[in-house]
């Protein structure tokens, strides 16, 4: 983690997200920017975080331990979603870790300067509580997705992340949000092509059939067989 010292750029995030209007108190004058490498923690479980973040630029990952000590992705964000208002906001341990996907800024506040301030605003408060709204009916969806077949939840990823057809999202990183081992994501990977569903390029998959995508993600019909 480190910070970065560069008002003109915090303005300009702050203005670009629309951050201001998630609260009544003035953001600019509690927030600072803080640069994380990828594979860095944001938050981790059984430690309250220092910092409520506003991630503005990159991707994490919301995930916590089974049973059995394997990871589970409970959630992925992008900009500008706030992250520690449901655990550290409030003082409370988390029970879920926050880690780096790729390289990523957030504007970051103190708790232990503005905790008291933060938990008086009123229309921060507000929509904090349409977000965690949001993240508990997340939540019973990833517990209905995890039914699902590994083949209807990546063609709904694919669906959802590629652009003019072309799927580049990192595979590893894949694996992990969709709660599936590497070895069989490439498995599915290989069936998608061998049906001329997706095409290997250098850099990305080029999408070949759209509709067949969309009915795996509907789980209409399941011309692809797992292994």
């Amino acid at each position: 983690m480190k910070k970065i010292h560069d008002t003109k750029q915090l303005t300009a995030y702050v203005e670009k997200h629309n951050l201001q209007d998630y609260m009544d108190s003035d953001i600019l004058a509690m927030a600072s920017l803080l640069f994380f490498e990828k594979e860095e923690h944001l938050i981790q479980t059984g430690t309250t975080s220092d910092y409520l973040y506003f991630l503005v630029d990159g991707t994490v990952m919301v995930y916590s331990y089974s049973s059995d000590t394997q990871n589970i992705c409970i959630d992925y964000a992008k900009p500008a979603t706030p992250l520690g208002e449901a655990s550290s906001l409030w003082g409370l341990s988390p029970k879920s870790s926050v880690k780096a996907v790729t390289k990523c800024i957030c504007i970051s506040i103190p708790l232990n300067q503005y905790r008291t301030q933060l938990q008086k605003d009123v229309r921060f408060l507000q929509n904090i509580c349409q977000l965690l709204s949001y993240r508990l009916n997340s939540g019973i969806n990833l517990a209905n997705s995890l039914t699902e077949p590994v083949e209807t939840r990546l063609a709904k990823f694919i669906l959802t992340h590629h652009e003019n057809e072309r799927f580049s999202f990192r595979l590893t990183t894949c694996a992990s949000i969709l709660n599936v081992s590497y070895r069989h994501l490439l498995r599915t990977i290989t069936n998608f092509r061998e049906e001329n569903i997706i095409e290997k390029k250098k850099n990305y998959y080029l999408i070949h059939d759209i509709e067949a995508l969309e009915d795996l993600a509907e789980n209409i019909s399941s011309p692809v067989k797992a292994e």
